[in-house]
């Protein structure tokens, strides 16, 4: 089984501005097919309650931060917290996910899938 994996994407420092970069297949192990955001998050709004039977994702908080807590069906609890927009988490098929946002988070996720309800798990007991 997959595990998640935090990442630190390359970034160029320059004094008009730091330029962080990723590269598909490279610093993904997926095809992105599908990239979504979120913005205008309260502060410590909780998202996700949700796990995926095959899509995979990446996540980047580009702002703001968000603390990240995923576990899978034999108990296994991976927990971090995005606070850089150079910093990734790369979350497997079949993790149950839930996260907390700090105000004005915004967040990025890259998708192996198209979006499907099928793909979601949605009941925790279903799980």
């Amino acid at each position: 089984m997959k595990r998640p994996e935090s990442y630190q994407f390359q970034t160029k420092l320059d004094a008009r501005g730091d330029l962080s970069f990723l590269e598909e297949l490279k610093d993904v192990p997926f095809e992105i097919k599908r990239i979504y955001w979120i913005t205008g998050i309260p502060e410590q709004q909780v998202r996700g309650g949700h796990a995926h039977k095959t899509d995979e994702q990446v996540i980047i908080c580009l702002k703001g931060q968000a603390q990240v807590i995923l576990d899978n069906k034999e108990g296994e609890v991976f927990e971090c917290k995005l606070d850089s927009a150079n910093q990734g988490l790369y979350i497997p098929p079949m993790w149950w996910g839930k996260m907390v946002f700090s105000h004005e988070a915004l967040l990025l996720g890259l998708s192996s899938e198209e979006f499907s309800e099928q793909d979601y798990i949605r009941k925790r007991d279903e799980f």
